[in-house]
């Protein structure tokens, strides 16, 4: 049907990819870096200890950090935004801290969520009525 093409350039790039193997001597593929140890050894608080390493380093390594998504409403989404840009930042700022990762915010939202489960479900609530 409308996908006949797509499946003609697939077979197509499959020999392709076949004939490239064999004029290579049937070459063997380089193994892909082991990124995770890049990224650990980047990681790695440094040995100052100045009494501002706290400062310079992230919540948790990203190893920790678990992809998920969230869907709130546009409206609520900006208005988020808005808090913690002109608000939420500038106490961070205020603290020393700067050019924090988005997944350190969302850690410490989820972790407010938690503390405050019957706020939570209020909200849940609430959202439903509106």
């Amino acid at each position: 049907m409308g996908f006949d093409d797509l499946e003609d350039a697939a077979a197509q790039q499959d020999a392709d990819d076949a004939d490239n193997a064999d004029d290579a001597g049937e070459a063997k593929s380089k193994p892909m870096p082991d990124t995770n140890q890049t990224d650990r050894q980047q990681s790695e608080p440094s040995t100052e200890n100045d009494g501002n390493d706290w400062k310079r380093r992230p919540a948790f390594p990203y190893d920790d950090a678990s992809q998920e998504a969230i869907y709130p409403r546009s409206d609520t989404w900006d208005e988020f935004e808005d808090i913690l840009d002109f608000e939420v930042k500038r106490e961070l700022r205020d603290a020393g801290l700067r050019d924090i990762p988005k997944r350190e915010y969302h850690e410490a939202l989820l972790k407010l969520a938690m503390e405050n489960p019957d706020r939570l479900a209020e909200l849940v609530i609430d959202g439903r009525k509106s």
